[in-house]
């Protein structure tokens, strides 16, 4: 059953991506959300898994929350990111999303995904609900000390210390990074300061 609902969403991705993009939006009646959830957890390709996750975030993102749960752990960094759009963004739901749980779900990625490109997505994604949950400001000011990557902790900390959901994008961040790190590395020295030892005569 499973491989017939992988071969389903198959079907169905390469038919929806071979309409013009104003046309797609008339299959959204005809979307196999089953199908496609199965597909996005188990489809050998990684880029149809992606996209089967995209087609759930505009046309089930509730209906789809455990699978973009479980998406989080694809040995696939692209593939998580699919799975973070999905649980976290607004824009594309119809439906009220629930703040308390997405937070969680941001956190535990913060702590434990080895990607520095999912783990900078969730910091911007968790710089949205700073103002809805008080564990999101808590777990930026963390990540801005603690985080292995010196690009999200220059972001996260940006963001702790404005208050703003505004990130900068991951390349943006990287040369900023490198921009002031080269900016200290020659900044003028000061004053030359010389120790001397008091002599003996003195005393």
């Amino acid at each position: 059953m499973a491989r017939r609902d992988v071969e389903v969403a198959h079907d169905f991705v390469h038919r929806w991506l071979a309409l013009p993009k104003q046309r797609r939006a008339r299959l959204g009646n005809q979307v196999p959300v089953d199908a496609l959830q199965i597909a996005a957890l188990s489809h050998p390709d990684l880029a149809l898994r992606r996209l089967c996750l995209g087609l759930l975030d505009h046309y089930a993102s509730v209906a789809s929350t455990d699978t973009f749960r479980r998406a989080l752990r694809d040995p696939v960094p692209s593939v998580r990111e699919g799975a973070l759009h999905g649980l976290a963004c607004e824009r594309c739901r119809r439906e009220d999303i629930c703040v308390a749980d997405v937070v969680t779900d941001l956190v535990e990625i913060l702590g434990s995904d080895p990607s520095a490109e999912v783990r900078h997505k969730a910091i911007a994604a968790l710089a949205r609900f700073i103002g809805r949950d008080g564990r999101a400001r808590d777990a930026v000011i963390w990540v801005a000390r603690h985080d292995s990557d010196p690009a999200i902790r220059y972001v996260a900390g940006t963001v702790a210390d404005s208050g703003q959901p505004h990130v900068r994008p991951r390349k943006a961040a990287l040369r900023d990074v490198r921009r002031a790190k080269a900016e200290t590395s020659v900044a003028p020295a000061g004053p030359a300061v010389v120790s001397v030892s008091p002599s003996p005569r003195a005393f």
